[in-house]
């Protein structure tokens, strides 16, 4: 039997599929077995004859509770509230947001499949600590393809979508001026998605999204002291570029940029050690 491909090979198999069914169709009888299969926990009084495989209001909860984590801890790692190497131990994490361990579990193999959290056998997961090597990796391949975007973006950028980017670089500014780090690292990885975002290739937006998120790893373990992660006024070169539509001008400034960051890591010990429930309340 195939994936999704409930057919019965033998006619042996089809006379007792219509003794089992009591008189059922072959048909119909399938049909409420593959339901049995795939939702297993849904009574069947529970479908509609529009949409059997509507969502539940619990399984509607579940979900948003799931995102909510989720964004919680995803958010705790970019902005370095939570360090490289550091352990998410699932009890504590459980207790810290009232939920159970079987939802923190999912929530961080998800975070592994973004690259963000390693799930090692016999330990536990720990926020991911990228080598030097994979730091280097992460650079280079951020300039392999947010070179190509802006090269690309420069050719059907709009004004509206250059005020776009005036917007977030004027709130750069702003956290600048507050000295406000932790929303500083936010928009400056804001800034570079929107840049992927406009150019218009979601696979590539993707990527960007996923080495932005590493580089806020990689900027938490090797940041030189009193470094400036991200450059607001290279941003500004990199609008400029865009406005005057030069395609090769905007591409040399993002490497130029993405360089910059590169330069500024170096290797350093960190604490491993964070008490979730100063960072998260329960969901409920």
């Amino acid at each position: 039997m195939r994936h999704h491909d409930y057919t019965f090979r033998r006619a042996g198999d089809r006379q007792a599929i219509k003794q089992i069914g009591g008189g059922h169709s072959y048909q119909g009888w399938a049909r409420d077995r593959v339901w049995d299969i795939i939702m297993p926990s849904v009574p069947k009084t529970a479908q509609s004859a529009d949409n059997p495989s509507r969502p539940t209001a619990a399984r509607k909860r579940s979900g948003q509770t799931d995102e909510r984590i989720h964004g919680e801890i995803y958010a705790a790692i970019i902005n370095h509230q939570i360090r490289p190497a550091m352990p998410l131990q699932e009890d504590a994490l459980a207790t810290a947001f009232g939920v159970s361990r079987t939802i923190i579990r999912k929530v961080l193999q998800r975070l592994a499949h973004e690259k963000l959290v390693d799930l090692i056998p016999n330990k536990g997961a720990f926020v991911a600590k990228p080598s030097i090597e994979e730091a280097r990796q992460v650079f280079e391949a951020r300039r392999g393809v947010e070179c190509i975007l802006v090269a690309k973006l420069a050719a059907t950028v709009t004004d509206d979508e250059i005020g776009r980017l005036a917007s977030l670089l004027a709130e750069e500014a702003d956290a600048l001026a507050r000295n406000d780090r932790k929303r500083r690292l936010q928009l400056s990885g804001d800034f570079h998605l929107e840049l992927a975002t406009l150019a218009g290739n979601a696979v590539m937006r993707g990527f960007v999204q996923e080495l932005v998120s590493r580089t806020s790893l990689i900027i938490a373990l090797y940041e030189s002291p009193g470094a400036v992660p991200c450059s607001q006024s290279e941003h500004s070169d990199i609008i400029d570029a865009l406005k005057r539509r030069d395609g090769a001008a905007a591409a040399r400034v993002m490497e130029h940029h993405l360089r910059h960051i590169e330069a500024q890591i170096e290797l350093a010990d960190q604490p491993l050690r964070v008490d979730f429930s100063t960072l998260f309340k329960p969901v409920t």
